[in-house]
């Protein structure tokens, strides 16, 4: 017993070991607690961020439908830094900015697809973000699925519509055709539905040529049916008719007379500036004589309108060459009122080549512009003006300011490549790479700067680069393959393909004269890589013609790869039933062709064709494949 308990009665000792009892038990209880809650105290963490995270990812989702992109995109980045494993929180993004038609959003979409099964809303943005940003391979998958999916009773027109879509940038256009004709036979299409299937079919027809079964005069019927009324589908109906009319050769007959179009999109209750500028468009293509008066009412009618209104009107006045009168009907002062319209009235400025007045407003300061976007007009001015260290100076300038920042360096580097300022485009796109590299829109940059520099080893390294992040893109697959056999044609190859099989070649001998299918006489022997190259060359594009059979870039790699091997004949019968439109036709696919129709006899047949391709419009290797037919 302790000393100082010696003295105490036995009743204050009970109570005093029942105190020690209770402080025992409740330190106890206490370390017990604190286990748990270190065990515990994180999942439950998670859990709070997480219904946090899906809080705000449904405040997103209600703004992207209601279309107020700067609360959605604050709501949805709110959930991502939350929970950054939470589905919702993942399809906010992805949501958003696949509506915003920005790539970046398939990495989400594949993110989430490893964590939660995509809904039927997932697949559709998905596959039209794939679209928007030409991610063919993306898309057609997850088509499919929706195609498949059986959730909320199957497919639904919308579904049919996006399919059509991609089916028809594979060429398939029977397929495409027919599940355009599914939304027009459906009883669930609304009227913007069958507006889309008809625009749909429309397309289909025109791509496919005259060999299509397509009844254009029926489809121009339904559209002019769906242009009556006062919503908004009927406006779009008349928009699509009128823009159709616009691009259609004079002589042509219109499923509705012009002028009662002109006189419909006019007196249509939603029409805006836009809209009503277009058929001012259709009202001067009418009516040649009266352009001056048509464009004097017009501008006249639109001067004095708000923002928006003036922009379409400058935008307009712009498109027809008529930047002297943008001028003198929009002030300085107006076009201060937004940053488009001044920019408008500064390009307006330099297409009248009124340089100096450009850099004095510039200067001034008078708008507020983005440092990088001040640095690029004013490095045009000095460019311009042959003052070549000024727009040195103001390009570098422009190129340190827009350093990290994505859609700077893509605005800096299209902006340089369009008024030549290659050296400066090249490096922006670099940058644009370096910090995004699966910005589609930097990587593309990249590459037509290679094409336009006639380089084709950059060209393939740049395919390369990008086949590895998007190694199921079959048109960089085939674009890939297609380079390395020009390379190895041209006896240039230096870089081991994507293809298997495919080392550099100690040598390599080119296509024999395009004239003769024969191998030559006393030709040095291919070595075994450059023949392995060419038969897994050979293999691919043969998959990929199976795959998309009127797809004309693959065809044109396999008569290509034929040719190498010496088998003209098979080459020839590649291009056997194919539908392809003019307009689709690139100059590499006639250099191949014409190509392939001399080494077959029919010389004639391909200088013609040769004929209407400038030298200037193909890769060094493709140009000496065709000399012999020049001349």
């Amino acid at each position: 017993m302790a000393d100082e308990d010696f003295m105490l009665t036995e009743a204050q000792r009970q109570r005093k070991r029942r105190r020690r009892r209770r402080i025992q038990i409740s330190l106890v209880a206490l370390l017990i607690l604190g286990v748990i809650a270190f065990f515990v105290a994180r999942p439950i963490r998670n859990s709070i961020r997480g219904w946090q995270a899906r809080r705000h990812a449904q405040h997103a989702f209600a703004f992207i439908d209601q279309q107020k992109w700067s609360d959605a995109r604050d709501e949805a980045t709110a959930a991502y830094r939350l929970q950054a494993s939470e589905p919702d929180a993942i399809r906010a993004v992805g949501r958003l900015l696949s509506r915003a038609g920005q790539g970046e959003a398939l990495e989400f979409w594949k993110n989430l697809r490893t964590i939660a099964p995509l809904t039927r809303e997932d697949l559709r943005d998905e596959a039209r973000v794939a679209l928007r940003v030409n991610d063919n391979a993306r898309a057609d998958g997850a088509a499919s699925e929706l195609l498949e999916a059986k959730e909320g009773g199957g497919p639904s027109p919308t579904d049919w519509l996006i399919a059509a879509d991609v089916q028809l940038r594979k060429h398939a256009f029977d397929q495409a055709q027919g599940l355009a004709e599914k939304v027009l036979a459906s009883p669930k299409a609304n009227r913007r539905e069958q507006l889309q299937a008809n625009i749909a079919l429309d397309n289909i027809a025109r791509n496919a040529g005259p060999t299509s079964s397509i009844d254009i005069a029926k489809i121009d019927e339904r559209i002019v049916a769906l242009s009556k009324g006062d919503d908004d589908v009927s406006l779009d109906a008349l928009t699509f008719l009128a823009a159709r009319a616009a691009a259609a050769p004079t002589e042509s007959k219109p499923p509705l007379p012009i002028d009662q179009l002109i006189e419909s999109i006019n007196r249509h209750p939603l029409a805006k500036a836009p809209h009503q500028l277009l058929a001012a468009d259709l009202e001067i293509a009418q009516h040649r004589d009266q352009r001056d008066e048509i464009l004097r009412r017009t501008i006249e009618h639109w001067k004095g309108g708000n923002n928006e209104s003036l922009t379409a009107l400058a935008a307009w006045l712009y498109r027809n060459g008529e930047q002297q009168r943008f001028v003198e009907a929009i002030s300085l002062d107006r076009a201060l009122q937004t940053r488009e319209l001044f920019l408008q009235y500064v390009d307006a400025l330099a297409a009248l080549s009124r340089w100096d007045e450009i850099r004095r407003i510039i200067e001034s300061e008078r708008f507020p512009l983005d440092p990088v976007i001040e640095h690029m007009y004013l490095a045009r001015c000095f460019q311009q003006q042959g003052q070549e260290n000024g727009a040195e100076n103001n390009w570098q300038r422009a190129l340190e300011d827009a350093a990290g920042d994505l859609n700077k360096l893509l605005m800096l580097g299209e902006y340089a490549e369009k008024n030549g300022a290659e050296r400066v485009a090249t490096t922006a796109f670099e940058a644009a790479a370096t910090a995004n590299p699966k910005s589609r829109q930097a990587q593309q940059g990249r590459l037509r700067i290679a094409y336009s520099a006639r380089d084709t080893k950059r060209v393939h390294t740049l395919l390369q680069e990008m086949l590895k992040i998007w190694p199921n893109d079959t048109a960089i697959q085939n674009d890939e393959a297609y380079i390395h056999l020009l390379l190895i044609i041209g006896g240039t190859t230096s870089v081991s393909s994507q293809t298997p099989a495919s080392n550099p070649p100690r040598s390599a001998s080119p296509i024999r004269a395009v004239g003769s299918s024969e191998p030559e006489a006393n030709s040095n022997p291919e070595s075994s890589s450059e023949a392995e190259a060419v038969d897994a060359i050979v293999k691919l594009a043969e998959k990929m013609v199976r795959d998309e059979p009127a797809s004309l870039p693959h065809r044109t790699l396999l008569a290509l790869a034929l040719m190498k091997q010496n088998r003209a004949q098979d080459a020839l019968a590649v291009y056997a039933n194919l539908k392809v439109p003019s307009n689709a036709v690139s100059a590499s696919a006639v250099a191949v062709h014409a190509s392939v129709l001399a080494a077959t006899g029919r010389k004639d047949e391909a200088r013609a064709e040769i004929a209407k391709v400038p030298s200037n419009r193909l890769l060094p290797e493709e140009a000496m494949m065709v000399l012999p037919l020049r001349g």
